[in-house]
This record gives C-alpha cells, sequence and structure tokens, in this order.
C-alpha cells in the first residue's frame, strides 16, 4: 500500500510532527493558568447568607417601631389640640357685638350676593368696568318701589344704585352678620363634641426574604471540518494532494448564579374613637356665656316667657297661736 492510500484512509494526518493519537484528539484542552491578582466569582449559595446579613445590619427596625408610636402619638394629641383651638376661636367670635362679628366676617361683596339672591327679579349685581374698583347694586327697573324695603325704614322709595349703594347695603351686611352671629351661639351652647381615642394597638413587624440558585452546564462537541476548497471537484482530490484532516473539539461552559435578598417592613395602627361632649361652662367663664346666650336667638326665647311671668307669692303659714279656742 503506497503512503498516499494510507493518508486517504486515515483520520488523522500523518505528515511528519503533525501526527497524533485518538486518544490526544479526544482529550480536553488542559485549563489556562490563573492570571495572578484574580479569583473567580463565589457561587451564590456562599454569599447570600452574608447579603442578608448585610440587609438586616441595615434595617433599622427599631426605628421604625419608635417612629410608628411617636407619629400615632403626636397625630391624636394634635387633633385635639386642633379641636379645642377651633371650638376657643368660635367662642371668642361669638362674645363679640354684632359690629365686630360684622366687620371680621362678612364682607361687601358677601352682602350683595345675598341681597341680589334674596330679591333677583328686583336688583342685580353689575360687575366693575375699567374704572371701577367693586361691583354695584343696579335696580332691574328704573321707577320700581318694591314693599321689602319697608323692612329697612325705606317703604315709598324709588329704587336706584345710590338707594341700594348706600342706604340698604349696610344694613343688609350688619343683618347678615347677625344671622351668622346667632347660628354659631347657638352652636357654642350645644358644647364640643371632641373625638377621643378609646383604645386601640399598634403592631410592627420585619420579614426577610432570601434565595439563592447556582445553575452549570457543560457542551463537549468533536467534529471533522475539511480545508475550505472552492467547489466539490477540488475537495474529491485533496487525497491525490496529499492533504490531511483536521479535528475541531469545541467545549461550552454555561455557569449562572442568582441570590435575591427581599425585605418588607409591616406597621398598623387600629384606633377606637369615642364622641364626647363637653359643655361651654366647662371651657369658658361666666362672662363669655353670658355674651353667648345674649346672641343665640334659643335662649332670648327661653327666657323672654320665664321675665315675663309675674312672681308667685308664698304661702304665710299661720301662726302658732291660731285655730285655737
Amino acid at each position: 500500500m503506497s503512503e498516499h492510500t494510507r493518508n486517504r484512509g486515515s483520520i488523522f494526518p500523518s505528515r511528519p510532527g503533525t501526527a497524533l493519537s485518538r486518544a490526544q484528539a479526544d482529550a480536553p484542552a488542559p485549563a489556562a493558568p490563573a492570571t495572578p491578582g484574580t479569583s473567580s466569582k463565589p457561587a451564590a449559595t456562599e454569599t447570600i447568607a452574608r447579603r442578608a446579613g448585610a440587609m438586616v445590619n441595615e434595617i433599622d427596625f427599631p426605628g421604625f417601631v419608635s417612629q410608628l408610636v411617636h407619629g400615632t402619638f403626636d397625630a391624636i394629641v394634635d387633633a385635639s389640640i386642633r379641636q379645642m383651638e377651633s371650638y376657643s376661636s368660635l367662642v371668642s367670635a361669638v362674645a363679640k357685638t354684632v359690629d365686630q362679628f360684622t366687620e371680621e366676617n362678612v364682607t361687601f361683596n358677601q352682602a350683595r350676593d345675598w341681597l341680589a339672591s334674596r330679591y333677583p327679579g328686583d336688583i342685580a349685581v353689575k360687575l366693575p368696568e375699567a374704572n371701577e374698583t367693586e361691583p354695584q347694586l343696579v335696580p332691574r327697573s328704573d321707577d320700581a318701589s318694591p314693599v321689602w324695603l319697608a323692612d329697612y325704614g325705606l317703604d315709598g322709595q324709588t329704587l336706584s344704585t345710590e338707594l341700594l349703594e348706600q342706604q340698604v347695603l349696610p344694613q343688609v351686611r350688619n343683618k347678615v352678620g347677625a344671622e351668622r352671629q346667632q347660628l354659631l351661639a347657638t352652636m357654642v351652647l350645644l358644647g364640643l363634641n371632641r373625638v377621643a381615642v378609646r383604645d386601640g394597638s399598634i403592631s410592627a413587624k420585619v420579614m426577610f426574604r432570601a434565595a439563592a440558585r447556582d445553575a452549570a452546564a457543560v457542551q463537549y462537541a468533536t467534529s471533522t471540518d475539511p480545508q475550505a476548497v472552492a467547489n466539490w471537484g477540488e475537495r474529491g482530490s485533496l487525497s491525490q494532494a496529499g492533504q490531511g484532516t483536521t479535528m475541531v473539539s469545541t467545549l461550552a461552559v454555561n455557569a449562572q448564579n442568582e441570590s435575591s435578598v427581599r425585605a418588607d417592613l409591616f406597621g398598623e395602627v387600629k384606633l377606637n374613637f369615642v364622641s364626647e361632649t363637653l359643655p361651654l361652662d366647662r371651657l369658658a367663664d361666666a362672662a363669655k356665656i353670658a355674651l353667648v346666650q345674649q346672641h343665640s336667638p334659643t335662649m332670648r326665647a327661653v327666657a323672654a316667657p320665664a321675665a315675663a311671668a309675674p312672681a308667685q307669692p308664698s304661702a304665710t303659714p299661720p301662726a302658732s297661736g291660731e285655730g285655737r279656742a
């Protein structure tokens, strides 16, 4: 058998210096030496405990519980303080005179709107123009003299802008202020409907979740790869040219590691509220209570019959000596 015949039937080349045995060809390539100063990535299962411990140190659970308790307490105290301040301001406003209350709480524009909504067929509100600063009340008819002018001591007069703005509007403003003050005085006499916390509970908890997974897959493949040729005719003549066959080995390594650490903080507050009424005499002195009662139409209606009723004479007991023989 000639030399060319041995080369054609062999898988490995037989040229000097290139001959390999099948055991050597099938053996995997040696691993590359590690470079000094570099280290491989540790597995996720080895680092999960360290990561979970670091997260526990980062989360200030006692601080979270402390803020939850203090925040709940501060919210309850602030709500009580705002209730007391609002009721105190209401008592002070009702204790003022009608003129002072009207000056501080009722504007001329509000009185205009009230009058125009009360008598829409006779009065309209005219918006200010370029040279005007405030709206004005204008009559819808030039020769109108409505009956309701008698309520303001102006019966028989003709409606006009001057009459409405100079004489009717101040009286309407005082009337609106008096009605509002009477309503608030009645509400104040009912007492403070205070909202108080009866009982409740505060709970807090933290939950840690840690998971790790390592996966590795190795794929090894061997195949022959003829040298690149232009066409099939040239490939068939390779054996005649004395060319060898190349053996290709492929090694694929797929290594994956996954780790996840999660922390959940939970806070829950449950409060049961009750409503209790504090009477006015526990929050204000006798002088302010008397002023509030003067401005309340309910108290005036109750006090009027009591003042009008005559005093009943008391029965005189008989003397000790009367009725004896």
